[in-house]
């Protein structure tokens, strides 16, 4: 445990020192973090810039995983961008696995689960809106400026019925989604995909499947993506 911690410090205090000089990591928020989060509650958590962290308890780190907010280089963002974690009472947000969230993201869980698989990155100034379930797998890149609900936050009546405000939001493995593309409750999106800049997604994405537009629909297959 000791031996583990050890090596994890000394990877992300040379992380948040090697981005110092472009300004985009704090050396105050990363030591507080490391007494708040590793050294006091036991969690696995490690914060490189600005954060506010509500509902710390309430985030599930997968034996071995790290949960890492703003550790990463991130040119659009700098030390002064805050990222917003926010996990309600009653809500959960589990870790499978090593997690990067990149400075100035905002996550807000007010009920349900968010949970994220192994490999994911999450870029700065995203955001994900949770109140029922949003799921992303494994080596999944979420762009800037990213936005995942599964609510509504309003009831719209139609013809005189009633439409469910919340559905869950499921995001596959290794799954592309570029930059400012809006994914809507309800949809689920397959292995492999890519969602191109812009996309509205409502409707559920095949695996290894290119769409794009409002509505985004499909374009083309993909071979593979780095």
């Amino acid at each position: 445990m000791v031996g583990r911690f050890r090596g994890q410090f000394r990877e992300y205090e040379r992380a948040m020192r090697g981005l110092r000089p472009a300004h985009e990591t704090s050396a105050r928020a990363f030591y507080a973090g490391v007494l708040r989060q590793r050294l006091l509650a036991r969690r696995d958590i490690w914060i490189g810039s600005r954060t506010v962290l509500d509902g710390a308890e309430r985030i599930e780190v997968r034996a071995g995983g790290a949960l890492r907010i703003g550790l990463g280089p991130f040119g659009l963002s700098s030390e002064h961008d805050v990222s917003v974690l926010r996990v309600r009472e009653g809500a959960r947000f589990g870790v499978d696995g090593i997690v990067s969230l990149q400075r100035g993201v905002r996550i807000v869980v007010d009920s349900g689960e968010l949970r994220i698989g192994h490999g994911t990155n999450v870029n700065g100034l995203t955001k994900i809106l949770v109140a029922e379930s949003v799921r992303i797998g494994v080596d999944c890149t979420l762009s800037w400026d990213v936005q995942v609900l599964d609510n509504d936050f309003h009831a719209i009546t139609v013809g005189g019925t009633t439409r469910p405000t919340t559905r869950p939001v499921v995001i596959g493995d290794r799954v592309w989604i570029g930059t400012r593309a809006l994914i809507l409750k309800g949809v689920e999106i397959g292995d492999g995909a890519v969602v191109a800049a812009g996309a509205v997604v409502t409707r559920d994405v095949p695996a290894g499947t290119v769409v794009a537009g409002a509505p985004a629909r499909a374009v083309g297959t993909v071979d593979s993506w780095a």
